[in-house]
């Protein structure tokens, strides 16, 4: 069923992995993010690719919250690996990557278990490339959030935290969103007569692609197209930025879904899975 191996360092799990992982950039995009964060940080944790005939077939790392992320992976090295996990007395607090990744390690390391999983977060990742996105549309212009405007920029974030289901824990969220102004990756959509109606910007990075984060409109704003005009600003200023595609994760399922308006493609459902 394959052959496990592990790193000493995510520098050598990253110059292995790399390759595999671009193959599948929408599905494994929080890899990046990751493997940067925890370089910076000095933090060391378990890395790992499942191969099969010489070749990687899965990928893998427990990050610090005791969570196991997960690429996208064929079935067989999905179960090779929760074996492995298993034989080492793994201790994680869930599982998280593409849906059919998660399903497929879930059930093995479930196995047993009386206990109901505790808690399942699903989103759908979606995807546009930014050249036909454009195509036939002007872009929006949007105006880079300046530390002058930080305050109106922190308490949308509060309220984008407190709206999502369930609510998110708006302190991270701040931090991550002053980390995008401070890349001049946060913009506000402004309208004439109106002012700021709009945020949004890019959380993290794949080599081709943005990932687009905090799409947000006031309460009193929705419903006048604001949405749209910022995502169609965002996917400009990706393409400025030298990028090929946009990302987005989504965790609304109920129909007429901005994105699917828009014309972006359904990639895959991710999901986040306690034990």
């Amino acid at each position: 069923m394959g052959k496990v191996q592990t790193y000493r360092d995510l520098a050598s799990f990253f110059r292995n992995a790399s390759g595999f992982l671009l193959g599948a950039e929408f599905e494994n995009n929080l890899f990046w993010e990751v493997i940067q964060k925890l370089q910076e940080s000095g933090k060391s944790a378990w890395s790992g690719n499942v191969f099969h005939k010489g070749e990687i077939s899965l990928s893998s790392l427990i990050l610090p919250s005791g969570y196991l992320l997960l690429s996208k992976g064929n079935r067989d090295a999905l179960i090779r690996l929760a074996h492995y996990g298993k034989s080492k007395k793994w201790k994680i607090q869930g599982v998280t990557g593409p849906e059919k990744s998660v399903l497929s390690f879930a059930s093995v390391w479930l196995e047993g278990v009386k206990e109901a999983p505790l808690d399942k977060k699903e989103f759908m990742i979606y995807s546009t490339s930014c050249i036909s996105f454009l195509k036939g549309r002007k872009p929006t212009l949007l105006k880079v959030v300046e530390p002058s405007s930080w305050p109106r920029a922190q308490a949308w974030t509060t309220l984008y935290a407190n709206e999502a289901d369930p609510p998110l824990e708006s302190s991270s969220l701040v931090s991550m969103t002053r980390s995008m102004m401070l890349k001049g990756n946060l913009f506000l959509l402004r309208k004439e007569g109106v002012g700021a109606c709009a945020m949004g910007g890019f959380g993290r990075a794949t080599p081709r692609s943005f990932v687009i984060n905090e799409v947000f409109v006031p309460k009193e704003l929705r419903g006048r197209g604001y949405g749209k005009e910022l995502i169609s600003g965002l996917v400009g200023q990706a393409a400025a930025k030298g990028k090929r595609d946009c990302i987005l994760f989504s965790d609304y399922g109920g129909p007429n879904n901005l994105y699917d308006r828009l014309g972006f493609k359904k990639i895959v459902k991710f999901c986040e899975q306690s034990f």
